[in-house]
């Protein structure tokens, strides 16, 4: 009995080998189908469709006025009057506030009191000049007259001599009383400066608004003594046109490149919720700004502020539009992500590339494309077919070869050569950010999953921008593999 047992199960081990080989054999088949195909029981897919794209960069930053200016004092003193408050609306030139003037008003009295004591000094030093040239007179009449009469005048020589030094005493008379009258008008000059440094003092004692504008803080009361010693104190700020704004947001430096000046903003504040507001950007400023190694650019966004009804210090939470699309194709991100399990199987049970990247249909693809983005004409897509045919006809480059930058730039000057001017520079400023060719998975009309090439765009939180390839409306893509059913 033994040894048909052991026949038995000999027989059995291989009965049980074979039906688990033809179940592996169907599953695989029913997962892969006749092509290498998976069924698309096992995906969920999408349909691609055309709409509108926005890609932004998120921030925050804080409601400003355009233009705020510090108000304060250069004097020292207590404060005697105050004419503004918070939200007063003030004009350039108003008075808002007074320092005590006394002390002023006695330095100006005392300084035209000094001015006049040296205006009278110089009319004394003009008399005593008059009066100097008088006697000089008298004293060249005296020595040209002794002098002309010579021995005849019968005057002895000490005698000429001594007329002669009255002479020379009477010049230098003279000369003093020039000096003094010249120390005397600088002394004037100087109390006239005295005077008008006075007077200047006094009126900085009225604190006038140099714009117009709202007071949006005041940090002085009645009674309280301003020491401006070493720098001037802040009495008011005053925000020049509350009916425009400005927002003072900081974006990380990883999106920074895509921020421009004109950028649309759209922003919220919490004060309105579900109310959106919009603006443009103004400036993106160069100076970083770094914080526990995190590096951030201010950039400036102004916007209209309706009925003022945004205070400067809220908090704006910032979406920085920095590409639009409308009527675009598109595809949900979850699809650009996407990639089967058995990816390799599927490209090589495609020949090794995805449609729309094979060798017969690379150059249509890449002018369906170019007809897309800048509006070719039937002349330019057919001069384009023809420098293209010409150009590659016995090239057969891989994507990233030795000859990928030479092959490129043979394509830009073919490019360069067809495209207008504006269609030129539209295409080199897509090109300075084009990304990397993707691999879309479709299930195709037979049912079968098949790999196709494109060419990703702009994107938001939703979809993404496709272009190239041969992927259109109503293709459906896949998004993920579905969950085995239990």
């Amino acid at each position: 009995m033994t040894g048909p047992i052991i026949g038995l199960r000999k027989n059995w081990r291989w009965i049980a080998g074979f039906v688990a080989f033809a179940v592996f054999t169907v599953f695989f088949m029913a997962r892969n189908g006749a092509d290498g195909a998976a069924p698309t029981s096992l995906y969920e897919t999408v349909t691609v469709d055309r709409g509108a794209i926005s890609q932004t960069v998120a921030t925050s930053g804080a409601v400003r006025p355009l233009v705020t200016v510090q108000v304060g004092s250069q004097l020292s003193g207590q404060v005697a009057e105050l004419l503004a408050d918070f939200n007063s609306e003030v004009s350039e030139g108003d008075l808002i506030a007074r320092i005590d003037p006394q002390t002023f008003q006695t330095r100006v009295e005392a300084a035209r009191a000094e001015k006049a004591v040296a205006e009278a000094t110089l009319k004394a030093r003009r008399a005593e000049l008059r009066r100097a040239d008088a006697f000089l007179a008298q004293r060249k009449s005296d020595l040209d007259r002794y002098e002309g009469l010579g021995e005849e005048a019968g005057l002895a020589e000490i005698e000429m001599d001594n007329i002669r030094a009255q002479y020379r005493a009477a010049v230098a008379d003279l000369d003093s009383a020039r000096a003094q009258i010249a120390n005397a008008e600088a002394t004037v000059l100087q109390r006239t400066a005295s005077l008008e440094q006075a007077e200047v003092d006094l009126t900085r004692t009225e604190i006038r608004s140099p714009i117009d504008g709202v007071v949006i803080s005041r940090s002085i009361d009645v009674g309280q003594t301003v020491a401006a010693s070493l720098s001037a104190p802040v009495l008011f700020e005053i925000a020049q046109d509350l009916s425009r704004i400005q927002i003072e947001a900081d974006v990380n430096e990883a999106d920074i490149g895509a921020v421009s000046k004109t950028n649309p903003v759209s922003f919220t504040v919490d004060a309105f919720p579900g109310r959106a507001f919009s603006g443009t950007v103004e400036t993106v400023r160069l100076a970083p700004t770094e914080l526990q190694n995190v590096v951030t650019y201010t950039v400036i966004i102004h916007a209209d502020n309706p009925g003022r009804i945004l205070y400067p210090g809220m908090t704006a939470t910032v979406e920085i539009i920095t590409g639009a699309r409308e009527d675009t194709l598109r595809i949900p991100n979850a699809a650009a992500r996407f990639e089967p399990s058995n990816a390799q199987d599927l490209l090589a049970a495609a020949g090794g590339q995805p449609r729309g990247n094979r060798q017969g249909g690379r150059q249509g693809g890449r002018i369906a494309a170019l007809t897309e983005q800048l509006d070719l004409s039937g002349d330019q897509q057919e001069e384009l077919q023809t420098k293209m045919r010409e150009a590659f006809a016995n090239s057969r480059p891989g994507p990233g070869g030795p000859n990928a930058g030479a092959r490129q730039k043979r394509i830009n000057s073919i490019l360069k050569s067809v495209l207008s001017e504006d269609q030129w520079n539209e295409f080199q400023s897509t090109q300075r950010d084009r990304p990397q060719p993707k691999t879309i998975w479709v299930v195709n009309d037979d049912g079968n999953i098949e790999p196709r090439r494109v060419r990703l765009g702009i994107a938001d939180s939703t979809y993404t921008e496709i272009f190239g390839g041969n992927l259109e409306p109503g293709d459906a893509v896949i998004i993920r593999e579905a969950a085995p059913q239990s």
